[in-house]
């Protein structure tokens, strides 16, 4: 059985007997100042407290919330990432689309400027030799290609001449390469000076232009272009321009430094010139 303290009881009813009076109060709408005031002592002292218990109920409520949300956090983190990723190779993607296409627009524009007939070719592979300047193209024989046909890019640079051929690739000689030579003719009106250029067998290095009469009318800055004195290059196909000029042979004839257009470019897509030299034979 329970045992109920005599003290308990007394505190209990007199508690009771509070919350019935307030309730009569409250409930008969009498407005006894004593207890407004009462009321309002209450309120004061209870408001801040129970701000305080609220305020601290939410921070541990978030602070559960956040931690166990962690995970979806780190899920969602690397989901951008590969998403980011994508997107970026989608860009790069379009990217190179875009430069391709303007290369080959360029290069039909070139096409339509001229009266050769040409082919074109993508470089597949360049020479692994240190002491040969060559690319690889993807044609060859079977697109009626023949040893020694010019190369040019769609701008019209001379490139080389194709010095190997398969049946589905070629290889061409490029213009840096020691053992080419053309003829080249400075691109001034009021000059028409001529010369042979060579490769100098290094990209770094400028191609040398000699066997320049002694008294041309050359100067740094001037265009060379083909001459077309051989039958092996067409004229006007653009070589590169002068950088530098001085006498050789003691005097008796002049050598111009040449700075390649095609070292300005990344070779890319080639043009092969087929009809040239068939004509020209």
């Amino acid at each position: 059985m329970f045992d109920f303290n005599r003290n308990i009881l007394i505190a209990a009813a007199l508690v009771l007997i509070l919350i019935l009076i307030f309730s009569f109060i409250y409930f008969s709408d009498l407005n006894l100042p004593f207890v407004n005031w009462l009321s309002d002592i209450i309120y004061n002292t209870l408001t801040p407290i129970l701000n305080l218990i609220h305020h601290l109920v939410t921070n541990i409520k978030n602070f559960f919330t956040t931690l166990f949300s962690i995970d979806e956090v780190n899920q969602e983190i690397e989901e951008l990432r590969q998403r980011n990723n994508v997107l970026e190779r989608q860009i790069l993607f379009l990217e190179n689309i875009n430069r391709e296409n303007k290369r080959l627009r360029a290069l039909l524009s070139f096409q339509e400027k001229v009266d050769y007939q040409m082919i074109g070719a993508e470089v597949i592979a360049n020479s692994p030799s240190i002491w040969e300047k060559t690319v690889t193209i993807n044609r060859g024989s079977r697109d009626g290609l023949s040893e020694r046909m010019p190369v040019i890019t769609y701008q019209g640079f001379l490139v080389g001449r194709i010095d190997n051929l398969g049946s589905n690739s070629a290889q061409v000689r490029l213009i840096t390469d020691h053992d080419f030579v053309v003829g080249g003719i400075i691109a001034r009106t009021d000059s028409r000076e001529i010369g042979l250029l060579r490769g100098s067998g290094r990209d770094d290095q400028a191609n040398i232009m000699d066997n320049i009469a002694w008294d041309a009318n050359i100067k740094r800055g001037d265009v060379v272009l083909t001459s077309g004195l051989s039958n092996n290059f067409p004229a006007g196909l653009k070589i590169g321009e002068i950088a530098e000029v001085e006498t050789d042979n003691y005097g008796l004839s002049q050598k111009a430094a040449v700075n390649l257009f095609i070292n300005n470019i990344t070779l890319e897509e080639v043009l092969i010139i087929k009809n040239f030299e068939m004509e020209a034979r």
